[in-house]
């Protein structure tokens, strides 16, 4: 995980590790966050002042950077016509071969999920059938398709890192 500050007082979460700028790299962990917060250890590391953040904020900033990247993610796939969603539409796509990524609402009952595991493609749980719904301004979606490899990928990593964070398993040692 890498965050940076851009200006005193202010921590930004770096999620693609891409932005420009002195930054500090810090495993996902709970008990890293505390000792990176320890006694300015992360003001130093930054050389600049971060202002008065905890455990829990830090850990908030860096699940709603990931959220807010996910979700921006979903936004360029279906701009690039590259999402499908919607159960038919998505079984559809599978058939034809032409699916990389499979999104499932964690509120998608059990049933409707087991449809769609066991099909050799790698399969992510994360968000809401409300969210999904939210997120494109249609009704709420369960299931959703990314047809591009790359994107696929990208997305896959990202959301990887949301659902452990949004369990709270933070694994000690991971960037």
């Amino acid at each position: 995980m890498r965050l940076l500050a851009p200006q005193e007082g202010m921590l930004l979460v770096d999620v693609d590790q891409k932005l420009g700028g002195r930054g500090a790299y810090l495993c996902p962990g709970r008990e890293c966050m505390k000792e990176a917060l320890k006694k300015g250890r992360l003001s130093r590391a930054l050389r600049k002042g971060v202002g008065e953040v905890t455990p829990d904020l830090l850990e908030e900033m860096i699940r709603d950077a990931h959220r807010e990247r996910f979700f921006s993610l979903l936004h360029f796939c279906r701009k690039m016509r590259r999402l499908v969603m919607g159960r038919e539409a998505v079984d559809k796509e599978l058939r034809r071969g032409r699916v990389y990524l499979l999104l499932l609402a964690r509120d998608l009952s059990s049933r409707s999920k087991r449809g769609f595991v066991s099909r050799g493609v790698p399969t992510v749980e994360v968000g809401t059938l409300k969210e999904y719904g939210d997120t494109f301004s249609t009704r709420p979606v369960g299931v959703l398709a990314v047809t591009e490899e790359g994107l696929a990928r990208r997305l896959f990593f990202v959301a990887e890192k949301l659902r452990q964070l949004e369990r709270g398993n933070g694994e000690h040692g991971q960037r």
